[in-house]
Order: structure tokens, then C-alpha cells, then sequence
């Protein structure tokens, strides 16, 4: 689970007439991570598509010029179709679907761009309808120019002032101004000065004749004509879709993964008679994958393990039990791991749900967040991404749900029973009496919280410097043991923050019975402030070793370990937070539900308090926690030991939604 699966680096040698066989058992395995092949010389060049490669890929085009035709991209097959189906069926149905898809889709185009075309003549034509004027009569004037268009404001006045002879036609509208003006030549320029002033924009309008009342109605019944039309076509399409888009999806697919398949030998080295696939196999299917190669290439082609090279990094594929890998979604935000280095998913998979359970520590919100990640589950299932986040919450609703019953005993913000402190501070005792009592409360045990979250915090961060040692120890153990150093400054770290904290016997006896029991107490004050000698000795070693192990410049990171693990604090205090925010709405609402001796009132407060406290906790509440939560292993946990940059594990593979391989 820590580490990913082992790889054996694996080359597939065979006569070149097997590779097409070859191919398509290395495909159906689906456990070959294939290396490019690039360095030719004059024995080996990269391989030429399979023969089918050219076929298929006409076939493909003309199948998704189909789909664009009908558009049914989105469309998903009721009942995907067998591969043998398909096969069967192909040319004789793309020949069907080109004599009666083309024509109509190219007629559609056709009349859908007369219709645009028709529409702009309308837009044109209506702003100079109420001049009454022809439309041939706007243009074609030896000794007149013509202005046609719109005004900001009204430039007849101007037009009529400065130019001597003009006539000028105005129409006022809500925004603008249409206007037409005929002026002489010799006065055009001065005209076009004035309409520029008045933000004249000019319309073309279209090349016809008439009275343009007239051609706008004659335009709009040409119109109406070509909606029916059009209507005929889509009905036709629509039925050729409903007919064919189960066969077109399936086999859009098929065909897919078949160029895939026929382009594979341009990533592997061939020559006249043989060919040479290099990749990655997961060492515990070599046996498989010779055994197939036996069984389908009868011979021709055979499988050999071989040495890989040191500075070869394998690909790496995640091991991890099938409740953990959902928590690869917060691995794959980062970076793969290295092959070599530890796969911190199980460490995510306990402590996030932990973190974020923590924070919200309450049974009514855990319960609410848990209902999220099953609706996310249910309704997700056709994004992975968002299929795993649904889990995520989802467990990290049953941890804030746990924590809420066993160690804060609330709900809803409401405690189970009244603290000690606050005998008439609302509870659930008035609904039902819970034999459960809070082992912490937020409001009142802070300190306890802060030093349980400082606790954790140090373990988290240990196991952090733990992994780093790992993985530095095989090719640099000089940084290896650096990682000890840090673990033993943090220890002191640590010992000293709980003794001035004040007295760890006072603050978190679970604290002081897990650490401090087997430390001896020896402490001193300094200029007021408790100094603990034995968290000073153990400072004082890691410090020493630093410079031996990481560098003289590594002790000015010490502060910046100090920084991480105090950063922890932030448990307690979201939990806290949550808890106050909670809490102040609950005082605020429940006097107004029952004091008021009204029972509408008190139905009507109860909701909005359910509402308000729904939005402002549980929503923002989920989300501050959930970004504390990862923040503390990306930042604090992860700098600990992860580099990433790895290579995903990527099998020659292909996967069918919509097609059936067999029948």
C-alpha cells in the first residue's frame, strides 16, 4: 500500500507478420506500458500503421461528419451494439447514411443561411420604412450623395444650417435616430462632418427594388417558406438519428480503438522481417502476458525480461485497497510519485477524514455531509473525479458524525446535555436524554484541544520525516539522516511548546500520559518563561547534526519547522470556530422559538435557524475544513518527504462504453 507496484522491465520480440496479433493481445491485456521507440539507426526505424489504418480512418472521418450532421454527440446508446454487429453491418450503412444524411444536412446549411441572409435584409429595410421612399431610390445619383443610417441625437438642424440644398428625412426611435439625407456632391464632405458628430452609422441596405414595406412582408413569407422547409429536413434527420445513432455512437467507438490499435507501430521499432516492443509490465502478470502471447501469436512472437538502466524510472502504478483509492484524487492533484518513493495515499485516507472530522465534530453536520457524498456517489458516477470527492465526504461525514457523538456529544451545534458551566444553555435534554457525555467541550476545553492538535500534529510530522529517511536511504543517506536530525529537533520542539503551554499534567493528561510518563521532569524558568531541558538537549543535538547532514543553510529552517507544527493549532481552532459561529446562532434563534408561546413562530424560527445555520456552518464550515484538512498534508506533511514527478503507469488499453467486444 506504501509502495506502488512493482515493475519489470519487459521487451516483446516477434516476426513482423505477427505484430498485427501481437498488438491486439497486448490491447486486450491492457498491462503493457509502452516505451517510445526514437533512437533509429539502419537496423531498426519506426514502424508504418497496420494496413487497416488507412480504411478505418476514412471510415471514422465519415462517421463523425455523421455525427456533426445529426448531432448526437452527446447522444448515449440504449443498447450498445457487438462488435460483430458493427463489422457486419458498416459499409452498408455508412452508404445509407451518406446518400440520405449529406444531401439534407447540406440542404439545412443551405436554408439556414438564406434565412440569416433574409433576416439581415429585414434588419436592414425596417429602420426606413416609415419614409415611404424606394429602396432603389437611396443609391445611384450622378450629382447627389446619399446617407443612409442611424444618429446618437437628431443632425437635421445641423444638415439643414451649414449645407445649402439638402433634403433630410428623420425618424425618431427609444435610442436612436434613423436618418436619410440627399445632399450634393460638392457638400458632401461637410455633410459627413456633421453626421460624424452625430454618431451616424451607416446601413447598407440590400440590392433591391421596391417599396421596402413591401419586400419586408414579401421577405418574411420567403421566410416562413424556408421554415417549412427546414422543418421537413430536421424531421428527416431526426429520423435518421433515432434510426442510426445507436450504430453510429458504438461504432464511432470501435473504429476508434481500432486506429487506435493500427497506429501503435509507429511507436515501436521495426525492421524488414521483425519487430521490437519495449515497455513496463507489473511484475506479478509476466507470467500472464507470456502465456497470451504464447496462446495467440502461436510461436511468432515471446515476451523477455531485461535489466532496466539506473537512470530508468519505471512508471508508476498506485497499489492501494479499493477503500483507499479514492484518496488518490488528492495524490493526482500534486504529482505522481516516484517509482522509488513512498505512496502517501493510506496516510490522506486516515488523516484527512480525521482532520476534517475533527473540525466539524458534530453529529447533525456529519450527517448532512455524509447524505452529500451519497447523493455525489449517486449522481456522479459518470465523473470519476467527482465520484471519488463524493467518497471523500462521505467519510469525512462519518468522522465528523463520530467525533460529534463520542467526543463533543452535539448536534446541529446543540449539545447533547448543558455544559457544567451553563446549566440554561440550550440543549437537546429537552427532546430526548442521551446517555452520552462530551469528553471535550469547544467553548470551554481549549486548551485540551489545542494541545490534542499540537499532539497529532507532531505525529503527523514525524511520520512525514520517517518517509523522508526512506526515501533518501538507498541513494543518499547523508540527507537520510538529516531527516533524524529534524525529527529529533521537532521532538524538542514539541516538548518545549507543551511545557510553556503550562504544565502538560494540567492541559491534556492524554498528553501527559503518552510523552511526558516516560520523560523525566526537569524544567527550569527564564526570565519567566518554562524552559524544559531535556526539549533545549534534544534541540541542541538536531541542531548539530544539521549542518553534517543538510548544510550549514538548513538551520534556518528550524524556525520554519517550528511554524509547521504550530500550524496544527488550526484543528482547534476551526473546531472552535465552527462551535462559536454555531453557537451564536442558536442564541440568537432559540429564544425567539420558545419564548414566543407561539407555535407557528416557533415552526417559523426553527427553519430559518436550519437554514441560516445550513448555509453559514455546515457549508462554510465543509470547506474551510476541507482546505485546512489537505493544506495540512500538502504543506506541512507532504514537504516532509514527497518530491513527485513520476510517470503514470499507462498500458496499451482501450475501454468500450458503448460497444461490445464479444457475443
Amino acid at each position: 500500500m506504501l509502495k506502488p507496484e512493482e515493475m519489470t522491465r519487459a521487451v516483446v520480440v516477434g516476426s513482423i507478420e505477427s505484430l498485427d496479433t501481437t498488438i491486439e493481445c497486448l490491447y486486450e491485456l491492457g498491462i503493457l506500458h509502452l516505451i517510445d521507440f526514437t533512437d533509429q539507426d539502419e537496423e531498426f526505424s519506426i514502424g508504418q500503421p497496420l494496413p487497416k489504418a488507412s480504411d478505418t480512418s476514412q471510415k471514422l472521418l465519415k462517421l463523425r461528419a455523421m455525427m456533426r450532421s445529426l448531432e448526437i454527440e452527446e447522444h448515449k446508446p440504449i443498447h450498445p451494439m457487438h462488435v460483430h454487429d458493427i463489422r457486419s453491418r458498416m459499409d452498408q450503412a455508412l452508404v445509407t447514411l451518406d446518400l440520405n444524411t449529406s444531401s439534407k444536412a447540406d440542404s439545412r446549411q443551405k436554408i439556414q443561411a438564406l434565412v440569416r441572409e433574409k433576416e439581415g435584409e429585414i434588419r436592414a429595410l425596417e429602420p426606413i420604412i416609415p419614409f415611404a421612399i424606394a429602396v432603389e431610390l437611396y443609391d445611384g445619383y450622378d450629382n447627389l450623395s446619399s446617407f443612409v443610417g442611424t444618429c446618437r441625437t437628431d443632425p437635421g438642424a445641423a444638415l439643414k444650417g451649414k449645407v445649402s440644398e439638402c433634403e433630410v428625412f428623420v425618424d425618431s426611435r427609444k435610442s436612436d435616430v434613423v436618418i436619410a439625407a440627399f445632399v450634393r456632391n460638392e457638400d458632401r464632405t461637410e455633410a459627413m462632418k456633421i453626421l460624424a458628430e452625430h454618431a451616424f452609422q451607416e446601413l447598407k441596405l440590400p440590392k433591391v427594388k421596391g417599396d421596402p414595406d413591401e419586400i419586408v412582408v414579401q421577405l418574411r413569407k420567403q421566410i416562413k417558406e424556408l421554415d417549412a422547409d427546414l422543418a421537413r429536413i430536421e424531421a428527416d434527420l431526426d429520423a435518421i438519428r433515432k434510426q442510426f445513432a445507436d450504430f453510429i455512437i458504438s461504432s464511432e467507438e470501435h473504429l476508434s480503438i481500432e486506429i487506435l490499435k493500427a497506429e501503435t507501430p509507429l511507436r515501436v521499432a521495426t525492421s524488414a522481417n521483425s519487430f521490437v516492443i519495449d515497455g513496463w509490465v507489473p511484475t506479478s502478470r509476466v507470467e500472464e502476458i507470456t502465456t497470451a502471447l504464447d496462446t495467440m501469436c502461436c510461436g511468432l512472437a515471446f515476451i523477455e525480461t531485461v535489466s532496466p538502466e539506473k537512470h530508468e524510472e519505471p512508471p508508476v502504478k498506485l497499489k492501494n485497497p479499493k477503500p483507499v483509492k479514492p484518496f488518490e484524487f488528492f495524490i493526482n492533484l500534486v504529482s505522481t510519485p516516484k517509482y522509488e518513493e513512498i505512496d502517501p495515499t493510506l496516510v490522506l485516507f486516515i488523516t484527512f477524514p480525521l482532520f476534517f472530522g475533527f473540525m466539524i465534530g458534530d453529529l447533525g453536520f456529519g450527517l448532512g455531509l455524509m447524505a452529500l457524498g451519497a447523493i455525489m456517489r449517486w449522481k456522479m458516477k459518470s465523473s470519476p473525479d467527482l465520484y471519488k470527492l463524493g467518497t471523500i465526504v462521505l467519510a469525512g461525514g462519518l468522522l465528523a458524525s463520530v467525533f460529534g457523538v463520542f467526543l463533543f456529544a452535539e448536534a446541529f451545534g446543540v449539545p447533547f446535555h448543558p455544559p457544567a458551566e451553563a446549566h440554561d444553555e440550550a440543549s437537546w435534554e429537552v427532546v430526548a436524554n442521551i446517555p452520552i457525555h462530551p469528553i471535550l467541550d469547544k467553548m470551554h476545553d481549549t486548551q485540551e484541544m489545542l494541545g490534542i492538535s499540537l499532539f497529532v500534529g507532531w505525529i503527523h510530522l514525524t511520520l512525514g520525516l520517517v518517509f523522508g529517511f526512506y526515501n533518501h536511504y538507498h541513494h543518499n543517506r547523508k540527507h537520510a539522516f538529516g531527516k533524524i536530525a529534524w525529527a529529533v529537533i521537532l521532538f524538542g520542539l514539541f516538548e518545549e511548546i507543551m511545557v510553556i503551554a503550562g504544565n502538560a499534567t494540567e492541559t491534556s493528561t492524554f498528553v501527559n500520559a503518552t510523552i511526558y510518563g516516560f520523560m523525566p521532569d526537569s524544567s527550569m524558568s527564564l526570565i519567566g518563561v518554562d524552559i524544559s531541558i531535556p526539549a533545549v538537549v534534544l534541540i541542541l543535538l538536531g541542531v548539530i547534526a544539521l549542518p553534517f547532514t543538510e548544510g550549514p543553510l538548513a538551520l534556518t529552517e528550524v524556525i520554519g519547522l517550528f511554524t509547521n507544527l504550530v500550524s496544527y493549532a488550526r484543528l482547534a481552532a476551526l473546531a472552535v470556530g465552527k462551535g462559536a459561529m454555531a453557537l451564536a446562532f442558536n442564541t440568537i434563534l432559540f429564544p425567539l422559538i420558545f419564548d414566543s408561546g407561539n407555535i407557528g413562530v416557533a415552526i417559523l424560527g426553527a427553519l430559518a435557524l436550519f437554514v441560516t445555520q445550513m448555509f453559514f456552518v455546515f457549508f462554510l464550515g465543509a470547506l474551510s475544513a476541507g482546505i485546512q484538512a489537505i493544506r495540512l498534508n500538502y504543506v506541512e506533511f507532504f514537504l516532509k518527504f514527497f518530491e513527485g514527478g513520476g510517470t503514470d503507469f499507462q498500458p496499451l488499453s482501450y475501454e468500450r462504453k458503448h460497444s461490445v467486444a464479444t457475443k
